[in-house]
Order: C-alpha cells, then structure tokens, then sequence
C-alpha cells in the first residue's frame, strides 16, 4: 500500500529535516520552504495532511492556509500548525480555518507521529486500535451513567467518525439511536456489553497477580519526577513514565487516577493531568482524602 503524503511548510532547512527525518519511515514526506511553494505544490498535487509552520516571512501560516483553502486540493485536507510558541491569535484563526491540531517546537518525535496517527484515525484513513475504541467506549459509560447525554452522544460521534470494523460500526451506531431516542437504559447495556467484547478482544488487561510491588514512598517520588516533566512538557517521558507506573501493585485509587491522567495526555489536555498528578500527591499526604 501507498504511503500517506505529508506536506511540510517551513521557512526553516533544519526544521524541514528534522521533522522529514521523524516520518519518512511511515509517510511520503514533502518539504517546502514557504507558503508560496506549499500552494504552487497543491495546484498540481494532492497530500493527505500538512504540518504549516506559523511565524514563515513573506506569508505566515495563517495566510498560506487562506490561499490553501480556495485550492481544490486544499479545501478539505487536515492542517496541523507548527509553532514555536503558543499564539492565541494564529490558533484561534487557524480553527476558523478549519486546522486539526497544533504543535508546538521543538517538538517530540514520538509525540508528533502519535498526534498525525490520531488524526489519521479521526479521519477514519488508519483504524483505531482496540485499546482507544475500549477507552472511548468507558467514557460513553461514565457520562450516560452522570446524565451527561451531551457529551455521551458526542463521543458516540467520535467514534463513528473512526475506521472500525463493520460489526462494531452497527453496534455503536445502535447505542447512538438508543441514546437519541433518550432510552439511556438500553444505550448503557448496549456500551457494556460492547465493553465486555472489546475487553476480550483486547487481552491487555493486567492481572493483579502479576503486577510489581512497590511502596507509596518510591510512588510518591516516581509521581514527582512525572510532575517535574510534566511541566516542562517533556510528554515522550510522560508517557513512558505513566505506562511504566501502570505495571507496578498500588491503591486502586492510584491506579485509577494514573490511567485517567494518562487519557488527558493522549487527548492532549496537559493542564487537567498535571492537576490530578498534584492532587494524588496531597491526596496520598492526608489519607483521608483517598477515600473521598
């Protein structure tokens, strides 16, 4: 099978390298040094994502991405920011535009190849893996569960918006006529049994027995050095340290805290992980607090 084409726009040669480097193994890379380049590119050709570099001379990000949009070839396809730092301004104008994500540089390899696949995914071009359909799926649970149905029905049309498998398509597609239908009691049967499907298929839970032991003291200090990473945005190491805690034995509200920081990081939402991380380490300071 064909590559995916990613098209890259930055003024910059080494950033052009760098990232070029990052996805060559997996996509067919194109890199250009200016937005003027980006748009004679997509007269003639078609990508399927761009990664835009925001602060370029001449015509910065935002106004490569108005030319790119009146392109056929660029009305509909995904736009990633680049940005060396967080401008309020350029995000909020790239989303008008219809951008998918942005990334901050210098950037994270892993990271960067993470974020490209869960929009790929979105897009419905890769299929989602069982273990992210399985967490999407105990988020469906927890708002019908909080009457949430809002949020419910929009994380149903999350999932549908992925590449799935047509027995899984048809059943998610049930729970969202039954959540429409406001028959909230049958639409959570239908998410636990589909739970219950995935969970098999998926294979990868831990068992108890199996896990390593580990005092609260070498947690709490673990917990520490994930924080301190956390706020110097080193995710790669944020990731690896969380999904290395995950195999060791500890409190269930540990444990549960870790794997719902872990999915705020994998939905990017940084600010909301490295809040919980703080509490769990006031929490496991007062005990009677764990059990609130």
């Amino acid at each position: 099978m064909d590559k995916m084409r990613i098209l890259v726009v930055d003024d910059n040669t080494v950033n052009l390298a760098l990232v070029e480097q990052e996805l060559q193994e997996k996509y067919d890379v194109v890199p250009v040094i200016s937005g003027r380049r980006a748009i004679n590119f997509l007269y003639r050709e078609r990508v399927d994502l761009i990664l835009l570099d925001v602060q370029m001379p001449i015509m910065d990000g935002v106004e490569t991405l108005k030319e790119i949009r009146r392109l056929e070839n660029g009305v509909t396809v995904p736009v990633v920011f680049l940005t060396a730092r967080k401008e309020k301004s350029a995000v909020l104008a790239g989303s008008k535009l219809g951008i998918m994500d942005y990334i901050l540089k210098p950037f994270d390899g892993d990271d960067l190849i993470r974020r490209i696949e869960t929009i790929f995914k979105k897009l419905g071009k890769i299929p989602i893996e069982t273990v992210e359909l399985g967490d999407h799926l105990e988020r469906i649970r927890e708002y019908i569960e909080a009457d949430n149905h809002e949020r419910a029905d929009a994380e149903i049309d999350s999932i549908l918006c992925y590449k799935l498998d047509k027995d899984i398509r048809e059943r998610v597609a049930h729970i969202k006529t039954k959540v429409d239908q406001k028959d909230y009691e049958a639409g959570l049967s239908m998410v636990n049994r589909l739970i219950k499907f995935i969970n098999v298929q998926n294979a990868v839970e831990v068992v108890e027995e199996e896990r390593i032991p580990i005092n609260e003291g070498e947690i709490n200090v673990k917990l520490l050095y994930l924080l301190d990473d956390l706020e110097n945005f080193k995710m790669k190491e944020v990731n690896n340290k969380i999904t290395n805690l995950l195999r060791y034995d500890m409190p269930d509200y540990i444990y549960e805290t870790l794997k719902t920081a872990k999915q705020k990081i994998d939905d990017y939402d940084d600010g909301a992980a490295e809040a919980m991380i703080k509490q769990l380490l006031e929490d496991m300071r007062n005990p009677q607090k764990q059990f609130r």
